[in-house]
């Protein structure tokens, strides 16, 4: 025991590993007191010290243009059944694109970059989901947009922090190939063309110099595009399309979508709405003309003919709607991988984990959710019929975690997250008591679940109100906090700033590591095939060649052949 004057106690208090400190994960919600030299061993497990997975993947829609590129011919999805891990998880980043219509355009595309230059990444951070107001469609707010947007054709400039280098090659390059063709151009004698940008502001734009400054909207000077100069080339004046009550030269109707109250950006699907409106009018035959009376001829003797009565053209009422739409998949069930740094094509949706989960959680949940489980599910881990893209719905589990064939690997639609689901175990009913596991006392119910995982205890404390207290009693030694921030506004200022409004606890998705994976028996599929009703068989029988018409078949071959080889053509 080291001994100290009392006048060093204070010092000797801030480095005795016998204190009773507190944790310093203490401001991010922590609320432990230990000693100093237990804080090394504390760090790892400390409910504050958590870490976001950042692991991503990525997919097609079903029905994309840029994806029928790549692939021979059109795949369907298979026939999956609920529950089959691929189909769950194509069902969970369905749930996330639909974020997406909630988000306004300009948060849409603040959060595009030159990796995903279409769809951002998904889930979209907190406190950017609300509904798109006509404010955002004003002047200010679309010249905010033109800062943050990001062509689908070109490279964005460096402000994203990527490929700065390639980027400023890419600029010297065109600089110079740029000057290159001035220099040719002036050596034919003829001017260098103007830049865009060198145009008065009212011409640029591909705008007519009468359309650019007309502001008459019952201009009635007629069409002219063959004038003697460019400054006398005009065009039609028409309603805006989108019936905001505009009037304007036609060469500005681009132009006028910009500052339109009226105007909606097309969806994605839409160019598939047109297409079907477009064949549904060119089916329209012209009902032919009734012809007109006869004046001149008198009345008939014949008794009149009573007009049939017209059918009904209402039409008939619309089906119902499917009871599983929500369960009808708009993505390829098939997962895609590209590297994270590399450019992704424009129609291609990014996912991204986005769990949080304990420092000591992340090893395991990276090597059995990612590496095992999303490897896998190509047709890995779940094997499926080879005719499944025609409707069959045959698959089975070709491997199964720990040593139990009995274990499952499962999908939680709550947490949304991946869970092994253990053998059921068979336990014998006693006939002394009938208690169930609620009416256990709660010390018990706390020792029971403090052996189970995070992803465990987060099914179970759905199940009633009474385990989730238990559970909840937990949450310091098997569970996560995280600081949850909120937007505020001080009184009399127009600053806005953030503050902490509640701290987040949680049990993560991580589950008992996986250490060993074992594989189920072989042969299903291929025993499967046999009764399989899609396997259409093709059966070659060899034809008995001593029958009459076989043997004049073969005649009238040989007599063929015989009269080709005689011809005059026939080359030797």
């Amino acid at each position: 025991m080291p001994y100290f004057t009392r006048l060093k106690e204070t010092e000797h208090l801030l480095l005795c590993y016998k204190e009773y400190i507190p944790c310093p994960n203490t401001q991010y919600g922590c609320s432990a007191s230990l000693q100093r030299q237990k804080v090394p061993s504390h760090l790892p497990t400390c409910p504050a010290n958590i870490i976001a997975c950042t692991q991503e993947w990525n997919r097609w829609p079903l029905f994309c243009k840029e994806r029928f590129k790549t692939i021979p011919f059109r795949l369907k999805n298979p026939q999956a059944a609920r529950g089959d891990l691929d189909l769950e998880l194509a069902l969970r980043d369905q749930r996330l694109a639909g974020e997406l219509f909630k988000v306004p355009r300009k948060t849409k595309l603040a959060l595009r970059n030159n990796l995903t230059r279409r769809h951002p990444a998904l889930p979209l951070p907190q406190h950017s989901t609300r509904k798109s107001t006509r404010q955002d469609r004003t002047a200010t707010t679309l010249k905010d947009i033109v800062k943050l947007e990001v062509s689908d054709d070109t490279a964005v400039g460096p402000q994203y922090g990527i490929a700065k280098l390639f980027l400023k090659q890419q600029e010297t390059q065109q600089r110079r190939w740029q000057e290159d063709v001035e220099k040719a151009i002036l050596r034919t004698g003829q001017p260098v063309p103007k830049k865009y940008w060198e145009y008065d502001e009212m011409m640029k734009g591909n705008i007519h110099n009468h359309c650019a400054y007309c502001v008459d909207r019952n201009c009635v000077r007629k069409p002219d595009f063959q004038g003697d100069t460019s400054d006398t080339y005009s065009c039609s004046v028409v309603d805006c399309p989108f019936e905001c009550g505009a009037r304007l030269h036609h060469c500005k109707a681009f132009e006028h979508r910009m500052i339109c109250a009226n105007f909606e950006e097309e969806g994605e699907f839409d160019w598939i709405l047109k297409d079907r409106i477009m064949k549904k009018r060119k089916a329209v035959k012209q009902k032919p003309e009734k012809p007109f009376p006869a004046l001149l001829v008198g009345a008939s003797v014949e008794p009149r003919i009573p007009l049939k009565t017209r059918k009904s053209t209402k039409p008939p009422p619309p089906p119902p709607p499917p009871t599983d739409l929500h369960r009808t998949v708009r993505f390829d069930i098939r997962v895609e991988t590209v590297t994270r740094l590399q450019q992704k094509p424009r129609a291609m949706y990014t996912f991204i984990c986005g769990q949080d989960l304990r420092r000591d959680q992340w090893e395991h949940h990276c090597k059995n959710v990612h590496n095992d489980i999303h490897g896998g599910l190509n047709n890995w881990l779940v094997a499926r019929c080879p005719l499944s893209i025609y409707g069959c719905g045959f698959s089975y589990s070709r491997l199964y975690p720990g040593l139990n064939p009995e274990n499952k690997v499962v999908f939680s639609e709550f947490s949304e997250s991946f869970g092994i689901q253990p053998a059921p175990e068979q336990i014998r009913p006693s006939q002394d008591t009938d208690q169930t596991l609620d009416q256990l006392p709660v010390e018990i119910l706390q020792i029971i679940f403090f052996k189970l995982d995070s992803w465990t205890l987060c099914q179970v404390s759905l199940t009633s109100r009474y385990l989730r207290e238990v559970c909840a009693s937990l949450l310091d030694r098997k569970g996560c906090v995280s600081l949850q921030w909120e937007r505020t506004r001080e009184e009399g200022q127009e600053r806005r700033g953030w503050e902490v409004a509640y701290k987040r606890w949680f049990f993560s998705g991580h589950f008992d590591p996986v250490l060993t994976w074992g594989f189920n028996p072989g042969g299903k599929v291929s025993e499967h095939l046999k009764v399989c009703p899609y396997n259409d068989r093709v059966e070659h029988r060899s034809v008995d060649k001593t029958t009459p018409e076989s043997r004049n078949f073969m005649a009238a071959l040989e007599a063929k052949i015989k009269l080709k080889r005689d011809s005059e053509w026939f080359i030797q």
